[in-house]
Order: C-alpha cells, then structure tokens, then sequence
C-alpha cells in the first residue's frame, strides 16, 4: 500500500496496470470452477471511499436476498452496515491487512463466487489471496461483464452509470437460475430511518451543504467564495439554517469558506462531529442536500433525499444515481470537462495534477444553484 501511494499516478504506474490488465485473461484462465446453487456464497470486496462503496449496497442488498452474501468492508467505513441488511455477513478490514483477512477467509470457506467490481491490479492480488475462486463482473474493462470459472455468456457494453452497471450484473448473475429483481431497498431505508432525528435540529427547516472532497484531491470542489456566496444568498432569501458537515480533515477547507461569511449568519457546522451513524437521520430529515461529486452524494442518494449534485471535473453520466429526487448541475465550459470517470481501462479513479490550475471550480455560480433549487421548488 505505501508503494501504491508512491507510484500512483505515474506514467510507471500506468505501463504497470495496462501490461497485468493485458496478462490478465492468462492468468484466470487458471481460476477454478465451480458446481452453482443456492448455497453458493458471493464475496464482495468493497475497495476505495465511501462513495465507491454505497454505490454498490442497492446491488448487494438485492443480491442478498437470493443468495449468501459476505462483504468485505474498510474498517473505517464500518458504520455502513447501517445501510446494510442482516442478510449480509460483513467482514471489516484495515488496508494494510487485508490479504491476510482474504486468507483467512479462503481457509474457512470453498464454495464461494468473488464479485470484482473494477478491473484494477488490486483486484487479480485480491483474487490470487483466495486462492483464485470462480470470479465474474468487470474483470477486464468497466463495460463488459466477464466471467471466470463460470459457464455465463459475456455481456458488453454495459451502462455507463455506475448504478445501473451494477444492476447489469445483477441480471447476469441471476439469469443463472432465471431469478427476478425486486428493486426494494428504498423502502427499507425509508422503514429503517422515517423515526431517526440527529440531536436538536428540527426535521426538514434545515438544508446541508457538504462543501469538500477527498482532502487528498486538489479537485472536486468549487472556489471557496461561490459556497460562501451561496450560503449569504440562501440566508437572505429564505428561512433554512445551514448545516455544513465534512471530517475532520475537511475543517481546513470549511475554514476557508467561513472566512467569507459574517459572523451574524446562524451556522451548523458539523464540520468533523458527525460519523457516518450521525449523518444518516441527518441527511434523511434535511429538506434537501446540496454536495460536489463525494461520499455525501452518495450517501444522500442512497437514502433517497433531495439531493443536487455539482459536478464540474467528474462526469455525471458515471456518478449520479438514477432516482427521481437525484438532481444535478453541470456546466461544461472547458473541452476538459469532465476528466474524471469515463475510461473503461484498469485504472484508479484518483487525483491527478490538473494542467490548468482546476479552472473548472468556476464553472458553477451561487446563482446557478439557487436558479436550480427554485425550478426543482425545493425552496420558494
């Protein structure tokens, strides 16, 4: 993992994960096979941030409910199994252990599928950790659903948003026994948190505003005045508090937007006092959320709230959830746009040097977002 973080994004790095995705077919052409049934264990590895893990739960959860499921989960997103049904066996796991967990898995267990949500190098050591199980979704590509050690005909050109991606394989993988999809988890989330309040903020008079990304990205988010902007205009206009929330690490990004707000606008910053557990009532009692392309959105659209998205270096196609309350902006002013999210190849999704100084955290206005909020009548 130290190497990884050191070569990452190199041109080294790049030739390194082209030259295994190539090799890659050889390699599991040796995966073992296996006898298909209903007992059959399916093994999913949750591997990269919160976002990138809740993108998956709609799949898992229905998966879940057709055969066993175990999920391999980063200990420091484990306050997500409240997202999660009691059908799912959860295994938790800190990043420099995780082969070792893989292992230890393996020696208890035989009649297991490993579900491989990406094409990235990780993966195939993953995979080798297990002793190379029958293995299907994007082995090679991001839209192709494969398979190894699996009698299944491959499916391509699968679809470019990540949730119905996800849903593709979800249809291959119960084709085998001709299963039907049932689509429930939106009213197991609205069941299991309708009731839920976070401490002395009355439901739905407030709206959050998660203004930050990964605090390793120097992209992701807007200039630091347009959110304050559009906090000052949102205060003037209409009677909503606003509850900033982010980690710990975001507080030196909060900080910087606060600088530009006076100091007689009411705010809830929750900026490093909120864990995953807090956020969900949270977000689910917010008369709507407002977040750039990070684990808020995500979490946000999993439970169904109001969410509008600002994207400017991320592509919306890949990352916005198809729900009826998932709304979005996107100004492409720059041929650049988007630079993140639209390869298919055996690639992180991580931050790159931007030539341009990430001209893109202008392409959204405060006008822009409050123009957008009054045509949705999310506010009046």
């Amino acid at each position: 993992m130290v190497l990884k973080k050191l070569i990452q994004g190199s041109k080294f790095d790049r030739f390194f994960r082209l030259m295994l995705n190539f090799l890659a077919p050889s390699y599991y052409n040796a995966t073992k096979k296996i006898k298909f049934s209903e007992k059959t264990n399916f093994v999913f590895i949750c591997y990269g941030g919160l976002g990138d893990s809740i993108m998956t739960f709609p799949f898992l959860i229905e998966l879940s409910t057709k055969y066993p499921v175990t999920v391999f989960i980063d200990n420091n997103l484990k306050a997500t199994r409240h997202l999660l049904n009691k059908n799912i066996v959860i295994k938790n796991y800190i990043k420099k252990d995780i082969f070792n967990e893989l292992k230890k898995f393996q020696a208890l267990n035989s009649n297991f599928i490993l579900i491989q949500q990406s094409p990235i190098m990780e993966f195939i050591f993953f995979h080798f950790s297990l002793k190379r199980p029958p293995t299907i979704g994007f082995i090679y590509a991001q839209n192709i659903i494969n398979t190894a050690g699996i009698n299944i005909e491959n499916k391509k050109n699968t679809s470019l948003n990540k949730i119905n991606k996800y849903n593709d394989l979800l249809t291959v993988i119960l084709s085998i026994e001709n299963k039907a999809i049932n689509k429930f988890y939106y009213s197991l989330v609205e069941n299991q948190f309708k009731k839920l309040h976070y401490k002395d903020i009355p439901q739905n008079q407030y709206y959050i505003l998660s203004a930050t990304k990964n605090y390793n990205w120097k992209m992701g988010f807007l200039d630091f005045e347009i959110y304050a902007k559009l906090i000052i205009k949102m205060y003037e206009e209409i009677n909503l508090i606003p509850v900033i929330v982010g980690t710990k690490l975001d507080n030196i990004i909060i900080n910087k937007i606060l600088k530009y707000i006076p100091k007689k606008i009411k705010i809830k910053n929750l900026t490093g006092d909120t864990d995953i557990k807090d956020l969900i009532p949270l977000i689910h009692n917010a008369k709507f959320i407002i977040a750039n392309d990070n684990g808020i959105h995500h979490l946000s659209n999993f439970l169904n709230a109001r969410t509008l998205t600002l994207y400017n270096f991320s592509a919306f196609e890949v990352y916005n959830w198809p729900n009826k309350n998932s709304e979005y902006i996107f100004n492409p002013i720059f041929k650049c746009m988007p630079c993140i999210g639209m390869e298919t190849g055996p690639f992180d999704n991580h931050p790159f040097k931007c030539p341009w100084d990430v001209r893109c955290k202008n392409t959204i206005s405060e006008n822009d977002i409050i123009k957008k909020l009054g045509v949705l009548s999310w506010i009046n």
